[in-house]
């Protein structure tokens, strides 16, 4: 399922374009995820950029979406020693340069010329794909398939519960229970978080309940809403991981957190949001963005092949390849009560 440009998603029968060179890994693809980035490119492209071949890939429209995944390694190019034909893996959707400072000192994501695969080039929405080899996370024997497809969005939770410095105990809210709300509650709660969730939508709303989280409406005036998180709380959360990327729920986050609490900002607002900075001073509250993730798949996996943590119950459907254009439409329109959304690539 290719991206030929905003409210175009097509099936096209092509061959894979990106060379299986030296460092590289082809792999038969298992499950895909459908990411809020996969919905937000169908509606206005903000990552994919036409007619501007990507510096790392040289890659640009039409490609193929897909970047959350499990699947099976069918070859390796040159030089590879990480993984092997026959292996199970998700993938660290990551390009990098591998030189500039950010990619020396393990911060990855903060890349000057970063990608991604699905974005950059071709992606897993499809029945193979080819990345480099330094993107693949081998898969614990007893990470299923489903939840390895999940270890993606789950990285990018427990990367903004690690830049707001939650720790077990902390009482956590998170704002917004789409894919990454949902993935950053479960592993907070399986860190030992108190998490409460906040979510306008009453279907995501029972949804959140019924994975066990304790959740409230977040709409409503700010002060009306902080109002709820600090009778839940100890008087308010010591950590706001805002999801949404909602102009209100960002505003509201700034009154939730007790003093010297901390916002993470892990959606990215579309318009500017007002922060009073006399107040952020007033309760030495800070305010923190997330962006993605770095060195944080392995650490999931591990997590799931405990026990720690278990993600299933966040799948609330399931589509074949087939059906993957219309899916992404419809939950562009409406996702209703879906949180997340697996594509079938194997079926």
């Amino acid at each position: 399922m290719r991206w030929h440009a905003a409210g175009d998603l097509r099936l096209d029968e092509v061959e894979l374009r990106l060379p299986l060179g030296p460092g590289m890994v082809e792999a038969e693809v298992r499950w895909t995820g459908i990411c809020g980035s996969d919905v937000g490119e169908y509606r206005k492209p903000f990552a994919i950029r036409p007619g501007r071949p990507h510096p790392l890939t040289g890659q640009e429209p039409p490609l193929t979406l897909g970047h959350e995944f499990s699947a099976v390694v069918t070859e390796v190019g040159e030089d590879v020693t990480e993984v092997a034909p026959g292996d199970r893996v998700a993938a660290d959707s990551c390009w990098r340069c591998g030189a500039c400072e950010a990619c020396v000192s393990g911060e990855y994501n903060l890349c000057r010329l970063s990608g991604s695969i699905g974005l950059s080039s071709d992606g897993a929405f499809a029945p193979l794909v080819r990345f480099p080899a330094y993107c693949a996370v081998p898969l614990p024997d007893a990470v299923s398939d489903e939840a390895g497809a999940l270890l993606e969005p789950l990285a990018v939770g427990l990367h903004a519960l690690d830049r707001g410095g939650a720790r077990a105990a902390d009482d956590v809210v998170v704002l917004g229970y789409g894919p990454i709300g949902a993935c950053t509650a479960m592993v907070g709660r399986a860190l030992g978080m108190a998490v409460t969730v906040g979510e306008p939508h009453p279907g995501r709303r029972a949804r959140a309940e019924d994975h066990g989280f304790e959740a409230f409406d977040s709409a409503g005036a700010a002060r009306d809403v902080s109002r709820a998180v600090r009778e839940r709380t100890s008087g308010g959360a010591d950590v706001v991981v805002d999801c949404s990327g909602a102009v209100p729920a960002l505003e509201a986050a700034l009154e939730m957190t007790k003093r010297g609490g901390r916002i993470v900002c892990a959606g990215i607002p579309k318009q500017p949001v007002p922060v009073d900075a006399g107040r952020m001073v007033l309760y030495e509250r800070s305010l923190i963005a997330a962006l993605g993730y770095h060195n944080d798949l392995p650490r999931v996996a591990a997590m799931i092949a405990t026990g720690q943590l278990k993600p299933e119950p966040m799948i609330t459907n399931r589509v074949p390849l087939a059906q993957t254009p219309a899916e992404i439409a419809r939950l562009a329109d409406d996702p209703g009560d879906d949180v997340k959304v697996l594509v079938e690539v194997a079926a």
